[in-house]
């Protein structure tokens, strides 16, 4: 399961906080700057997490009340492709060097 929300730089110290819980570090996560994936209208970060529906509700709970996003729709889809697709290149690339 795939899940991917939006927060801005005001809010982007509570974020990090959050996410230097050991809960995240296990089930891993990505944030990259809205303007850099998808030339993104937005002024911000969007943060990726891929992991099972109770992690998810987990990390969910772990940010109440911090100011993230959760994305939904076309929008989800699209910012969802561009990390995965972020995601391949990057292990294609680990492929061509060890390969």
């Amino acid at each position: 399961m795939e899940s991917v929300y939006f927060y801005e730089d005001k809010v982007s110290k509570d974020v990090a906080k959050v996410l230097e819980d050991d809960f995240f570090k296990r089930i891993g996560y990505t944030v990259r700057e809205c303007c850099k994936l998808l030339g993104s209208e937005r002024k911000g970060y969007f943060l990726y997490i891929k992991a099972n529906s109770e992690e998810i509700d987990r990390a969910e709970e772990k940010f109440e009340g911090v100011g993230l996003e959760k994305l939904t729709g076309e929008e989800k889809k699209l910012v969802t492709a561009a990390f995965v697709a972020e995601e391949e290149n990057a292990a294609s690339g680990m492929g061509m060097i060890f390969g």
